[in-house]
């Protein structure tokens, strides 16, 4: 996930809380190597040299993120794609990893549509399409703090705050939480329990890619969301950025608890939904 895990917990004893951290390290280390593009035994990997029409068995975890990917797509009619590892090393202007090297592109009677299908109920995945490669992103980075804050609920640790690179964060509970988001200059209040996903052009060349055939110029510089979910949160922040006023008013009515704060380069901000709006 290339990315930087820290942990704020508290309600426990330190010596209680390091034990519970390592524990938390492992499963993020578990999960990077089933959900990494860049790792040549991940899941992704797998699915990514895999030719049309072949089965791939996965797990639960690999499953659970291709069916956030799906209802991220849904909510955003396409402005979020999980499918876009291809057009992002172009776009950040790096080599194929060697793992995908020989991995053919797109054939000539390779059609738009959907990449894979899900079979949760048989633990497999169906390729529709070769071209495409999937890089769960950010959603993979929220995922993981999902995992992480329900692995410590086990341990009894309902107070704190996750981290991954400053840009997802996961409430674990406690007292509400005032966050100060730049260059709109707001401050919110959120509850102890909150999920939120932060993106922005300046963050990280090329990691938002617009392959909707309708695309225009992205609208925003910057967008946070807040979500049920970090991983929901990490997904249509990303979207975000790419849709106009009329499309994120309308995402923002889409459930309860989802709220929307959109950032133009100019510095002037649109808000919708609470805590935002």
């Amino acid at each position: 996930m290339a990315t930087e895990f820290v942990f704020h917990l508290g309600g426990h004893a330190p010596e209680y809380l390091r034990q519970a951290a390592v524990e938390a390290t492992r499963e993020i280390d578990r999960l990077e190597s089933t959900l990494s593009f860049y790792r040549e035994s991940s899941e992704v990997t797998r699915l990514n040299r895999a030719p049309a029409g072949a089965e791939i068995a996965v797990g639960p975890d690999m499953l659970a993120c291709l069916a956030l990917a799906a209802e991220a797509a849904r909510l955003t009619n396409g402005a979020f794609d999980a499918f876009t590892g291809r057009a992002a090393l172009s776009a950040k202007r790096q080599d194929v990893p060697l793992h995908l090297a020989a991995v053919p592109g797109a054939g000539e009677t390779d059609a738009p549509g959907p990449v894979v299908s899900l079979h949760p109920e048989e633990g497999i995945v169906r390729k529709l399409r070769s071209g495409p490669w999937l890089d769960l992103g950010a959603l993979g980075k929220g995922y993981a703090l999902d995992a992480v804050a329900e692995l410590l609920a086990g341990w009894d640790i309902a107070e704190g705050m996750l981290s991954a690179g400053g840009s997802s964060l996961r409430g674990l509970g406690g007292k509400p939480v005032k966050l100060e988001i730049g260059p709109a200059q707001a401050t919110v209040s959120l509850p102890g329990n909150f999920s939120l996903g932060a993106s922005g052009f300046q963050f990280q060349a090329g990691h938002i890619i617009d392959v909707r055939p309708w695309r225009t110029t992205a609208p925003a510089a910057r967008a946070v969301v807040v979500a049920p979910t970090a991983a929901l949160a990490d997904a249509l922040s990303t979207a975000a950025i790419l849709l106009d006023a009329d499309q994120l008013a309308a995402l923002a009515t889409t459930q309860p608890g989802l709220a929307i704060l959109a950032i133009d380069r100019g510095g002037k901000s649109r808000a919708y939904g609470a805590p935002f709006g």
